[in-house]
């Protein structure tokens, strides 16, 4: 969480509408408090129009950090073609007004983004719910599936394997080999409620089952024992595991193709 946060969220939600209700059921308000400043139709669409390229988010950690270093590290990793305004909107809750379609679609829809490791999770924001209300679901990354035979290479079987992993959003079938292996890639969400998945199973009548490797690119910090976000094995229950309580590890992790040097 950061460090230093101020209360935050829309007054006009559900649930500050009816704390303030329970409240004005003891208060007698002056005539000067009850005095109303109105926004015009005009001026909502107005709000709303440059409410377009608005994005909520927060660090998937309990640790705390500092909302000023968070600001800085995503400016320079987004790097887009105008700073975004940043403000903190509650206790690890963070609002960010970008100035582009460009620039909102970078943020909103590429990623993975990770903040010293932990995943950044990202949502749409229309500016009018209450910032403590909305749901993050997880964050989308690119994983590959290993090891399938080239007569079951096929979209429709990959995309049942896919939904496996997690929701799937694209599909590449013949990826440029950028990492080692044989395999297909793909944009799945991955939520991080969910434990990460390990292999997925082909079942091919007459032939049996085939186990396939699930790996990933650029994942955020993972448990090694119980294989969600947010948190590595030493912080999972008393931090004590014996190597073979450690299911989840680097086996999981995409390994990047090294350029051998030219003589």
């Amino acid at each position: 969480m950061a460090a230093s946060s101020e209360a935050g969220g829309s007054g006009l939600a559900k649930e500050s509408d009816s704390e303030i209700d329970d409240l004005l059921k003891h208060l007698d308000l002056r005539d000067d408090e009850l005095d109303d400043v109105v926004i015009g139709a005009d001026a909502v669409k107005e709000f709303q129009k440059e409410a377009r390229w608005v994005a909520i988010g927060k660090v998937h950690t309990k640790r705390t950090f500092s909302a000023e270093a968070l600001f800085g590290k995503m400016k320079a990793l987004w790097n887009l073609s105008k700073d975004p305004i940043c403000r903190e909107a509650g206790e690890n809750l963070f609002v960010f007004q970008m100035h582009c379609l460009g620039d909102w679609k970078k943020v909103v829809h590429q990623g993975p983004w990770t903040f010293r490791g932990w995943a950044v999770l990202i949502e749409d924001y229309d500016g009018w719910e209450d910032p403590e209300k909305i749901s993050f679901r997880g964050l989308f990354v690119w994983a590959q599936i290993h090891g399938i035979p080239e007569l079951y290479r096929k979209v429709h079987v990959v995309d049942d394997l896919a939904r496996r992993i997690g929701k799937t959003k694209d599909v590449q079938m013949s990826p440029k080999l950028f990492y080692e292996g044989n395999y297909v890639r793909i944009r799945v969400l991955v939520e991080v409620s969910n434990h990460l998945t390990r292999v997925v199973s082909l079942n091919v009548e007459g032939e049996g089952k085939k186990r396939l490797l699930v790996k990933y690119e650029k994942i955020p910090f993972f448990c090694k024992h119980c294989g969600l976000m947010g948190h590595n094995h030493e912080e999972c229950g008393d931090g004590v595991w014996s190597k073979k309580e450690l299911q989840y590890g680097d086996f999981m992790l995409a390994t990047r193709h090294v350029n051998p040097q030219t003589v």
